[in-house]
């Protein structure tokens, strides 16, 4: 019997500027790629993470879930074993932190909002045990 693993995922986003958009992704180390011949594919990846870039024909067009409803505070969940490296590099890179780190023995995550407003939360383990506060909000 066979096993079968799903090893990734892709999630499509409507952008506003696509070139501004994958330069933007480019800057926290995603690596462009166009797919296809009659319709071009935009994909920024990194590690197991690609997202598929479209560009909107009109800029009203781009409406993140997150956005709309503040409960949902992602439009995109990642996994990691670091989130605190993460984290870490994403606020070198001067990156908007819609929430801020939260490290804890068993899960530790942060949310990103990139430049067309869609949120992006990290979640997983974290690499310095010495950041675990131990109380989750």
């Amino acid at each position: 019997m066979s096993v079968i693993n799903i090893g990734g995922s892709s999630f499509v986003l409507l952008v506003k500027d696509l070139k501004q958009t994958i330069q933007f992704y480019s800057e926290l180390g995603f690596k462009h790629e166009v797919i296809g011949t009659k319709v071009l594919h935009h994909h920024v990846s990194r590690d197991k993470l690609t997202l598929i870039l479209f560009e909107a024909k009109q800029e009203d067009e781009v409406k993140p879930i997150s956005s709309s409803y503040e409960e949902q505070y992602f439009d995109v969940y990642c996994y990691t074993n670091a989130v605190d490296l993460l984290a870490q590099e994403f606020m070198e890179k001067n990156v908007t932190i819609v929430r801020e780190p939260k490290y804890t023995e068993h899960w530790s995550e942060f949310t990103i909002r990139d430049i067309n407003g869609y949120q992006i939360t990290i979640g997983g383990g974290i690499v310095n045990k010495e950041l675990i506060s131990g109380v989750w909000e």
